[in-house]
């Protein structure tokens, strides 16, 4: 009964004002620590009734559970559950080496960057959509107070992270310009230019809705020639194709 109640809440709420103030109702009427399972909570109905109408429930919930852990972070800072997995990769980085952390625009792209500041290896640069980006150069790391400097996707951002990776900083950056979108070359080409070493992350939600978080090397993490960074494109393609697949494209 509980349950029917709150989902007919989302859904009169939906109608009548924006998730941004939904979240800032949310975050005043629930503790804190209770914030990311209201989340998950929320995203699973938004799904239901997007299944109930004939669309993609899954993906539905799945991209809504981004925007509410986004618009949650905007009332404060908040626990979410993560476990780490294969970060071995991360204590193999020399120092002074510029790393580029890449994937693709899927659901839970930005929980690694979390993960990252956990860890104690915050990002120097995020190479965002202007949309994403807030105070004109910070972004919004899910369920973190701090921000970090953050600059659009335009044509000048290649040359800046060339720049921010050969001074040994370590960049994010996405491999395709939205969602659907085919992935780029371009940015793994930078990275090859400044002797940088890339990192291939993403993450994943468990039954229990803990996010598994990864870190690999990619392929080819120097990306020396057009066939290792065609193979690491390669390998990009798959995983994005198999991760559609999982939400039902």
């Amino acid at each position: 009964m509980l349950r029917q109640l709150i989902g007919g809440a989302l859904k009169y709420a939906s109608n009548l004002c924006p998730l941004s103030r939904q979240a800032q109702l949310a975050a005043w009427i629930i503790p804190t620590r209770h914030w990311y399972r209201f989340a998950l909570f929320a995203s699973r109905i938004h799904g239901k009734l997007k299944a109930k109408a004939g669309g993609n429930g899954v993906f539905t919930e799945a991209l809504m559970l981004d925007n509410w852990m986004r618009a949650l972070t905007f009332s404060g800072a908040y626990p979410i559950p993560l476990q780490p997995g294969q970060i071995e990769v991360l204590r193999q980085i020399e120092p002074g080496r510029g790393v580029l952390y890449c994937w693709t625009h899927l659901p839970l792209m930005e929980i690694p960057l979390r993960a990252l500041s956990i860890l104690g290896q915050p990002i120097d640069l995020i190479v965002a959509d202007p949309g994403r980006i807030v105070n004109e150069n910070e972004f919004v790391i899910p369920g973190l107070q701090a921000r970090s400097r953050a600059i659009p996707g335009d044509r000048n951002a290649f040359t800046r992270v060339r720049t921010a990776l050969r001074e040994g900083k370590s960049v994010a950056c996405l491999a395709d310009s939205e969602m659907f979108s085919p992935s780029s070359s371009q940015i793994l080409r930078v990275a090859g230019m400044a002797n940088a070493f890339v990192v291939f992350t993403w993450a994943e939600r468990h039954r229990d809705g803990t996010l598994e978080v990864m870190f690999m090397p990619a392929p080819n993490p120097f990306c020396k020639s057009d066939e290792e960074i065609r193979q690491n494109l390669e390998f990009l393609q798959t995983r994005n194709k198999e991760a559609l697949e999982q939400l039902g494209f």
